[in-house]
């Protein structure tokens, strides 16, 4: 087991950090038109000089989801056709993608794409889940959820180097992946995620819901945002969706479904409903 002193300095992991590029700012732009009702012409006008964002609008538009409604022949079609919630979780979606999809995350035994994968399974998720519960800032959920493993972006490759000495206190000290993570690494993906999404500009729910989404039961704030995403990310993982080597060794027992209410039928329900969900997203992911 390395000694502490030959642990990576945390300054390296924070420069690694802060070399990833400015999230995408077409997101700011797009959701105040949203909030506001903006014609569709003016949503049309920021979408469009982004070919990255159009691609995937005009892509998931044309899955089978909507190609049986109606031909889709424009960007302004495909606006008009997903509606605002759909249309910014798509854009939000296809901006994150940036940041997942070449990553093998191989640290956590993840191969490339499956990082990315549960990220948008945990998502859909959030999304199931949020509804049945009730649960009304989709949006937030939605963002949060999607973005609840970008620390694990930067951190995979200290978590490869380190990952005997992380293994061997969770072994020997019986400690829990993320614990180990932070006392050899002097960080965990959870914080260092949370750094990231404050670099971006992220509401104050969706860098809560990153800090606190393996331990929702210390958040003080937006708990019931933070579970959700919690009891999702759980689900997914328990699929076998993106299921790295810190999702397995998570306890069996989780105090938070209780306090939501989930029940076992809950849970099956879903889990059907996710695997209709990722069906029409399939395209999209494939993209």
């Amino acid at each position: 087991m390395p000694s502490s002193e030959s642990a990576p300095p945390l300054k390296d992991v924070l420069d690694a950090s802060e070399r990833l590029p400015a999230f995408p700012d077409v997101v700011w732009k797009v959701m105040p038109l949203v909030r506001d009702m903006a014609p569709v012409q003016e949503i049309e006008a920021v979408i469009k000089y982004d070919p990255v964002i159009t691609a995937k609008v005009l892509s998931f538009s044309q899955s089978a989801h909507y190609a049986r409604r109606q031909a889709i022949t424009s960007l302004r079609d495909a606006i008009v056709l997903m509606g605002q919630q759909q249309l910014v979780q798509i854009i939000m979606a296809a901006c994150a993608s940036r940041f997942f999809q070449s990553e093998s995350a191989s640290g956590y035994d993840l191969r490339e794409g499956e990082l990315w994968e549960h990220a948008v399974a945990v998502a859909l998720m959030t999304e199931i889940v949020g509804r049945r519960l009730g649960y009304e800032d989709v949006f937030s959920a939605y963002t949060a959820a999607l973005l609840h493993d970008i620390g694990k972006t930067v951190l995979h490759l200290y978590v490869k180097t380190y990952f005997d000495s992380i293994l061997s206190l969770v072994r020997e000290k019986k400690m829990r992946f993320l614990d180990a993570e932070r006392q050899v690494l002097g960080i965990d993906h959870q914080q260092l995620g949370t750094m990231i999404a404050c670099r971006w500009k992220f509401p104050a729910e969706v860098t809560t819901a990153i800090e606190y989404h393996h331990y929702p039961l210390q958040a003080k704030e937006n708990r019931t945002l933070v579970s959700i995403i919690h009891v999702a990310d759980r689900m997914v993982s328990a699929m076998g969706i993106g299921c790295g080597v810190d999702s397995l060794m998570q306890p069996n027992q989780d105090q938070v479904f209780v306090e939501l209410g989930i029940t076992s039928r809950m849970v099956d329900q879903c889990l059907a409903d996710l695997v209709e969900a990722l069906r029409e997203t399939k395209q999209f992911l494939a993209s």
